[in-house]
């Protein structure tokens, strides 16, 4: 998997704008019948622009994410200081920050690509919190996972309920353990 880590604006713009022409054909078709000329052509970016960042479509997706949860980090306050994850706070800030992308996460997610979601979410979490808190991996996965599926829950059912008090409930859930 080749994937650049280069954040200034330039690499972003394009970058999103490749991801973006993705999300657009996968509104429309399987995420196998997608082809490198189609996503150029909706992006407006060259073949070469393309594969000087990615080997394949399925990299560009991974980055996608990538800059979305880079972006997170920053906003959220994870870059310094990795225990604000668990505060009521946080988590709703997560739901409110996530619905701003609901779109990548809805579609990866109706194409069954739900593995790129929740590779990327228990990695985050195994490389950036677990070294901070001292916590056992399962208890992070299953908040990951627990995060995540109720981000994608609240997003299908057309978020009945407000942000506030879906991350009321989760922080309920999981204040109960060790962490």
């Amino acid at each position: 998997m080749k994937i650049k880590t280069e954040m200034n604006n330039r690499t972003v713009d394009t970058r999103m704008a490749i991801g973006n022409a993705i999300l657009d054909e996968l509104e429309k078709k399987e995420f196998t019948k997608i082809k490198v000329t189609n996503v150029i052509r909706i992006a407006k970016v060259s073949r070469m622009t393309f594969y000087r960042y990615y080997e394949n479509i399925y990299d560009a997706l991974c980055d996608y994410l990538s800059i979305i949860v880079t972006g997170y980090m920053i906003e959220g306050g994870e870059v310094n200081d990795p225990t604000v994850y668990m505060r009521l706070e946080h988590i709703e800030f997560s739901l409110n920050y996530f619905d701003r992308y609901s779109r990548y996460f809805l579609i990866l997610n109706r194409q069954g690509l739900y593995t790129v979601l929740i590779d990327a979410v228990n990695e985050y979490m195994m490389k950036n919190i677990m070294p901070q808190k001292k916590l056992h991996m399962y208890e992070l996965y299953a908040y990951a996972g627990g995060l995540l599926n109720s981000f994608l829950k609240w997003e299908e059912n057309g978020k009945q309920e407000s942000a506030h008090n879906v991350a009321l409930m989760i922080y309920r859930l999981f204040n109960h353990s060790n962490m």
